[in-house]
């Protein structure tokens, strides 16, 4: 037998290897994330470690196709313009002060971030909040409200996204890991019940962070802003045609997710989907929405008709994703099935002597560290098979620290190359790295409270 570090044997060095040259080039970024995500395809059935068919078997798990229909909607609503209107209603409802401003870019990233990438959604924004930020004038205050407008679009699609199981990649990999690992699914309307809580409560402490800790100029636009906010609107037309039919869909797809299952709210029992359709799954509600979009016909603004979405345009979505998520399951699965997940939570098994919160904040920083560093689907994938070994040494639920791992992955406000939305609003080179360091120093310990916190409630 092979005799590897830490007293491996065998299968478990072999993975251990593979699992190191993941992570390697996953944080390196020497090749595309989704490349390197084919590697257990490659080199498992080489070594030993499984077949072909078990290797690639992740990479249909039912979470790549609940992902796959989020991204067909939220192309449709790209298309359309959709999640444009439902922007600028949100900023419009706010006010024209400048804190007030700030606040509705954050609620609308957010809001839209819940449904479509995050990447899509700060890349949207930002063209806002700097038209926005633009008619603050000249100084060091109103520079200052700019740097504030676009770091709340980078730390909102962030965070919105935490909050629903399609908004960012490492929900999807957390459902996606529970059901492979421990036989848990996650579905659409379980993950609300940590997910939303903790967007609720990070946001608003983000947006103070931004308008009364660090940014706490207070400037008014008046006339000038409204009429930019009017002229927006004006863009956009009449709500109508195909945009109307595409938030039909949308709302409709939302709906049948949380609905899926009964629900008993107060003394009201609400029936679900399933008892009419058993076999209904939320990422069956997923493609059955995603294949309306190509048949029900919308009308554009100049008359013609055409489907709400086209191959054409539905070939722009982030396929490397699926297969990131596709890789990140087939490692965690070879990790779980060779025994190295269990012998990795053996060595850990001196923490049960430490306080569960003290654990989990660890685990969180720990986690939030190499976010920082690495792209945040791969930090998420890395861990997961770690926290079920962790949660056996500390005797705890599997779950519990699976979503802890999962969670914590998205958080990432420090630098720049942390998470695409950072990368975004950096890119419009309006503010430099200190001025993102140091708000989003000071937000990563923030969220990393609430996040540990929300969890030793929930659970």
């Amino acid at each position: 037998m092979l005799s590897g570090a830490g007293g491996l044997q065998g299968m478990q060095a072999r993975v251990l290897g593979v699992m190191a040259w993941m992570a390697i080039w996953w944080i390196s970024e020497c090749l595309p994330l989704a490349v390197t995500s084919l590697l257990p395809i490659a080199l498992f059935p080489l070594a030993g470690i499984a077949t072909l068919r078990e290797a690639a078997a992740p990479f249909a798990n039912d979470i790549i196709y609940l992902y796959l229909g989020g991204f067909l909607l939220a192309a449709a609503l790209e298309q359309w313009h959709a999640h444009e209107r439902i922007a600028l209603a949100v900023i419009d409802r706010v006010g024209l002060s400048s804190r007030r401003l700030v606040l509705g870019v954050m609620l609308a990233t957010a809001f839209i971030s819940m449904w479509i990438s995050n990447t899509a959604t700060a890349a949207m924004m930002y063209p806002i909040a700097l038209a926005i930020g633009a008619l603050f004038g000249e100084g060091a205050a109103a520079r200052s409200q700019r740097v504030a407008l676009l770091l709340g679009v980078a730390f909102a699609a962030s965070l919105g996204g935490m909050a629903t199981l399609i908004g960012t990649p490492p929900n999807l990999i957390l459902a996606g890991a529970t059901k492979e690992l421990i036989g848990v699914t996650l579905d659409f309307a379980s993950f609300l019940r940590f997910g939303l809580p903790i967007a609720l409560l990070t946001i608003p402490l983000a947006w103070a962070l931004l308008v009364f800790v660090f940014h706490r100029e207070r400037l008014t636009l008046g006339a000038e802003g409204s009429a930019l906010l009017d002229e927006l609107r004006r863009g956009l037309g009449r709500l109508g045609g195909g945009e109307r039919t595409v938030l039909i869909v949308f709302a409709l797809t939302a709906l049948a997710w949380f609905f899926r299952e009964p629900k008993l709210i107060g003394s009201v029992a609400i029936p679900g989907l399933t008892q009419v359709l058993p076999g209904l799954t939320d990422a069956g509600i997923a493609v059955i929405a995603g294949m309306m979009l190509f048949m029900v016909p919308g009308r554009a603004q100049g008359g013609a008709v055409r489907p709400l979405l086209t191959w054409t345009e539905a070939r722009e979505i982030p396929w490397d994703v699926l297969l990131l998520f596709g890789g990140g399951l087939s490692l965690a699965t070879a990790m779980e099935t060779s025994g190295l997940a269990t012998t990795i939570g053996g060595w850990m098994v001196g923490l049960r002597d430490y306080p569960l919160p003290v654990v989990m904040l660890g685990i969180a920083a720990m986690t939030v560290l190499v976010s920082e560093l690495a792209s945040n689907a791969a930090t998420a994938s890395m861990g997961m098979p770690i926290a079920v070994s962790l949660a056996a040494a500390l005797e705890q639920p599997p779950l519990l620290l699976m979503v802890l791992v999962g969670m914590s992955a998205s958080i990432g406000f420090a630098l720049p190359m942390a998470t695409p939305p950072n990368a975004i609003v950096f890119g419009s080179g309006e503010l430099r790295v200190r001025e993102m360091m140091r708000v989003g120093l000071v937000l990563d310990l923030v969220a990393i409270l609430v996040v540990v916190g929300v969890l030793l409630v929930v659970f």
